[in-house]
């Protein structure tokens, strides 16, 4: 067995469009850098680097997802876990997932327990659900898989990769907003209409279609959302404008990552979005609201072990 292994898992973007609680998928160049390493004790000791982080193993969703795999190995043995978060927790890409996803997937590694991905993932939920307080794997699952992944179901877990086209390329929008997860999810309606869930499978299925058949004028006519989009965008300053201006700079979709503030834009890789940045950045500057912008790719691997 080793003595200590580091992983890197990345951030997600989750509820896409019409697939909410259901469709995500994984940023490159941005995530959590996680180090295991045993311990001659049962103690589980975390240390924190870059963000303010329970230091309760019993609140950490990241030590609660370890110990729900260990309890499943019947390994009793202790833990340092340091996290090194390089984005930041509350921004709607799913830093939970991440931390959850990364313990797990390296005590899978120093364990050498064996497990596959997909049967890592109810572990990694056990840990997440501590911050979300609801059992969803839209980040969990792009996290640890890589891609965009559809969820069909979290217990027992039923997940499948969504092919999509190798030119699409993300830029997330942060505003400096605090979210509440539990405030994002409390605005929302606690029944739909049959209408707006018949509007909601529609784009859902063309979405799905469009990123497999890499038909972007499909893709731009189904990322809707109606289920939550149009009450948590009234938690994000200027969002309309946003989404406007990203659709004027040829974004193939525009909507909320997660519950917020994040945002997220898909373009083709050719697509110029300097311009596109200056414009939201002159808004938030007007307002006097802190603006921070990410551009990548898919990340395809998912939760990796770091050489």
């Amino acid at each position: 067995m080793n003595r200590s292994v580091t992983v890197h898992a990345p951030a997600s973007v989750s509820n896409v469009g019409p697939g909410f609680d259901i469709l995500g998928f994984a940023l490159d160049g941005m995530g959590d850098k996680i180090t295991l390493s045993t311990r001659e004790d049962e103690q589980y000791v975390i240390e924190a680097v870059g963000a303010e982080l329970p230091m309760n193993p019993e609140k950490n969703v990241a030590t609660v997802g370890l110990r729900s795999l260990c309890n499943h190995l019947g390994y009793k043995g202790g833990f340092d876990i340091k996290i090194e978060k390089n984005f930041t927790p509350g921004s709607g890409l799913g830093s939970s997932a991440s931390s959850a996803a990364g313990a797990v997937f390296a005590a899978n590694e120093l364990l050498l327990a064996g497990l596959t991905k997909d049967e890592l993932v109810p572990f990694a939920l056990d840990g997440e659900v501590v911050a979300s307080k609801n059992r969803h794997a839209d980040n969990i699952a792009p996290c640890m898989l890589g891609g965009f992944v559809a969820v069909k179901g979290c217990d027992p877990f039923d997940a499948f990769s969504v092919d999509y086209p190798n030119d699409l390329k993300v830029l997330i929008v942060f505003p400096d907003v605090p979210i509440k997860t539990a405030e994002a999810r409390e605005i929302l309606p606690k029944s739909i209409g049959m209408a707006t869930g018949i509007s909601q499978s529609a784009n859902m299925a063309g979405l799905i279609t469009g990123l497999m058949r890499s038909d972007y004028e499909l893709i731009r006519n189904s990322l809707h959302d109606e289920f939550a989009q149009p009450y948590r965008k009234q938690l994000i300053p200027h969002y309309d404008e946003v989404s406007d201006l990203a659709y004027a700079h040829e974004a193939v979709g525009f909507n909320i990552s997660g519950s917020g503030p994040a945002m997220f834009g898909l373009f083709k890789a050719q697509a110029e979005t300097k311009a596109l940045k200056t414009a939201i950045e002159k808004i938030y500057n007007q307002a006097d609201i802190g603006i921070q912008f990410h551009e990548s790719g898919i990340n395809h691997r998912g939760v990796e072990h770091l050489r």
